[in-house]
């Protein structure tokens, strides 16, 4: 054991070279631009990159502060040179284990923000979030820590704390927070963005006229539809700063999604005025103009293409515009010049590919995506390879090729087996596909999605003693697997008489991910199953709201039928089959329950 003067030593050194952190500590960079905010998906950035402003080196609130030593027990004093070790070593998770540990026993700055740079190397996004909110509580001054805090309160929907945090932080002159927190909201509902516009309301009092808090104002009201008064804010901003590309963006967006597309195009217009060269106003008009002028949409393509010295993604999109013009040979063209300049190879091949299966030439097709080996394409080009080998009854060879991918990509072997399981069920049947399952289980016993598979193969068998010990394999490795939760509590309630447990699984599941419509789905069947009829029919019908699913328009329709609101229940059932005349579970429901419509 040390004692205690090469402690205090120490941890002294430890806390003046805070920002010498060892190699294994290097944080992660932080791309926080925010310069175009769509209103359909905001992209988030992720608290461990969030953390990464501790590179910061002009901030006087940084850590390089040479904090006074306090008075730490001997154990604190060990645990954190334990920790300091570790982590010279790569032993992170002890390290990370020990600091998380005495950040939140001794609520000491330094440690606290040690601790920090450790979860954000590992990613380890729940001790961030508990250490950001920490870390500005014990130093409220210190920007790095606002801006973690303000991540983790966001990502949490504690959109109160967080836009305080922004707030604080807008007084600084970082505004960006005030416009990034509404991507937060997208799904969440009215009620919390109304409680968040009120934040922003209350914002403007202090902040007159800033622009990033109108903006964020803006978006906020736009995800709560109230078009004209998200219009009249961004005006604000607009009528101070017409230049202000984002915020125009912005006032485009707002029209086009009020239906309003030529006022949209107008603003757009305006816009590039002041920027005619700007590429995202360029962008968005010719999104816009499309349905309305597809030939003029395809010459302002084409220009900003020439703009862009041959930006190969503006080529990409090019190509697309002359497909939709039904004009192949013009997108060939661009796809074969990028093939033959090495450039966007995989999607130029891929994008072949497809076209070839439209003019029904499935060797050309084959062809092409056999050329893909971008990791994004290569499911998709893969799976389309299976298909079309088996349309023309070469199972075998669609296997094989399965085969050869799980040898090259054995780190994606798991992929590879779900889709050869697929092609076995519809051509096959499902006892093959649990052969195969029970194949990849064998080299992969513990992997989370071919347990999953195999559950959903078992069910279709009828082997619910199966189904249900797959499912809880997987909750006994991860047990916040929402979908392993929600599908065996669905399994319980569909498949057997164990209603309670059903519940608690769902209850659970929905405790996760309280927005998703499959969980409210189970949640208001096992309800149903219960005779909580009432209950059952308020989240199917948020279900139904949300996804539009037939088997959630079976599931409705026959809680409306078992209440006596047949009426209503026909008029479900009559929709869903309209949108999907082909649908099993729809149809079955309708035979079992004798309904003719």
């Amino acid at each position: 054991m040390y004692d205690k003067p090469v402690l205090l030593s120490k941890l002294t050194l430890l806390r003046q070279q805070f920002k010498s952190i060892a190699p294994a500590f290097a944080l992660l960079a932080l791309i926080t631009a925010c310069a175009s905010p769509e209103l359909r998906q905001s992209t988030r950035e992720d608290t461990s990159a969030a953390v990464s402003v501790l590179e910061t080196r002009n901030d006087t609130s940084s850590v390089e502060r040479d904090y006074p030593v306090r008075p730490f027990s001997t154990q604190t004093f060990y645990e954190l040179l334990v920790a300091e070790i570790a982590g010279t070593r790569g032993d992170l998770d002890l390290a990370l284990e020990n600091y998380h540990r005495q950040a939140l026993a001794t609520r000491d700055p330094g440690v606290v923000a040690r601790a920090v740079s450790t979860a954000s190397y590992q990613k380890n996004n729940a001790a961030l979030q508990e250490l950001g909110v920490l870390w500005a509580e014990v130093e409220p001054d210190n920007l790095q820590a606002r801006n973690m805090a303000f991540y983790a309160q966001a990502q949490q929907s504690n959109f109160k704390l967080a836009f305080a945090h922004a707030d604080y932080l807008l007084g600084q002159n970082q505004g960006k927070y005030m416009v990034l927190l509404p991507s937060y909201t997208t799904e969440s509902n009215d009620q919390q963005r109304l409680i968040l516009l009120e934040q922003y309301q209350n914002g403007e009092k202090k902040h007159s006229g800033k622009r990033d808090l109108l903006l964020g104002k803006t978006l906020v009201l736009t995800q709560l539809e109230r078009h004209d008064e998200a219009l009249e804010t961004v005006r604000d901003i607009l009528n101070q700063q017409p230049d202000d590309q984002p915020a125009r963006l912005v006032a485009a967006q707002i029209l086009h999604r009020a239906g309003r597309t030529n006022k949209a195009i107008a603003e757009l217009q305006q816009g590039l005025k002041y920027a005619p060269k700007s590429q995202q106003l360029q962008l968005q008009l010719v999104r816009f103009i499309t349905k309305e002028d597809l030939p003029l949409a395809i010459e302002k393509m084409a220009a900003l293409v020439a703009q862009a010295h041959g930006n190969d993604k503006f080529k990409l999109a090019l190509a697309l515009l002359h497909r939709e013009n039904h004009d192949g040979k013009s997108a060939r063209v661009i796809y074969r010049s990028l093939i033959d300049k090495g450039h966007m190879v995989s999607q130029s091949h891929f994008q072949l590919a497809r076209m070839a299966e439209q003019r029904s030439a499935p060797d050309d097709a084959l062809q092409h995506y056999r050329q893909v080996s971008d990791n994004t394409l290569l499911l998709q080009a893969t799976s389309r390879i299976c298909q079309l080998l088996a349309n023309r009854g070469q199972l075998n060879e669609a296997r094989l090729h399965l085969h050869q991918l799980r040898l090259e990509h054995p780190n994606h072997a798991s992929t590879f087996y779900q889709l050869e399981s697929q092609l076995l069920i519809a051509r096959q049947g499902p006892q093959s596909a649990q052969a195969l399952l029970d194949e990849g289980l064998a080299e992969h016993p513990d992997n989370i999605e071919l347990l999953y598979s195999r559950s959903l193969v078992h069910e279709r068998l009828g082997n619910i003693a199966a189904t249900e010990k797959d499912l809880r394999a997987i909750i006994e490795q991860d047990t916040d697997n929402a979908s392993a939760l929600n599908a065996l509590g669905y399994t319980l309630a569909t498949r057997t008489e164990r209603y309670d447990e059903a519940l608690a699984l769902i209850q659970r599941a929905i405790a996760i991910h309280p927005n998703d419509p499959a969980i409210r789905d189970s949640l208001g069947w096992v309800l149903f199953k219960r005779g909580e009829y009432d209950k059952a029919l308020g989240h199917l019908r948020a279900a139904m709201h949300t996804m539009p699913d037939p088997e959630v328009a079976a599931h409705l329709g026959e809680v409306l039928w078992a209440t006596g609101a047949e009426d209503e229940a026909r008029s479900v059932w009559k929709n869903a089959i309209d949108d999907n005349p082909s649908s099993e579970f729809l149809l079955n429901t309708l035979k079992r329950l004798n309904v003719q419509l």
